[in-house]
């Protein structure tokens, strides 16, 4: 079974400008995203796995699943790493 991730609880976001900002009550840190970052938030908002992710996101930014693949792999890392979303 793949693991699913979803967003953490006390992560509040905003739009800010062209960008999504993260802020984070655990941390006391914020974090801009970009338009994909921001859309993987979106996503986040019900448990998905990496594999649900890279679907998806292949199918919207039209690149291959293994072009995507790495990239969500090392957002996700940083996410959990940040206490940003949690692996259920």
């Amino acid at each position: 079974m793949t693991n699913k991730f979803q967003r953490a609880d006390g992560v509040f976001d905003a739009p800010l400008y062209e960008a999504t900002v993260l802020l984070s009550v655990e941390t006391s840190r914020y974090h801009e995203l970009n338009d994909v970052g921001a859309r993987v938030w979106a996503l986040l908002d019900v448990p998905k796995s990496s594999d649900e992710l890279v679907a998806i996101l292949a199918a919207e930014f039209e690149v291959t699943p293994e072009d995507c693949r790495a990239d969500i792999d090392m957002f996700l890392a940083s996410l959990r790493h940040r206490k940003l979303i949690r692996e259920l």
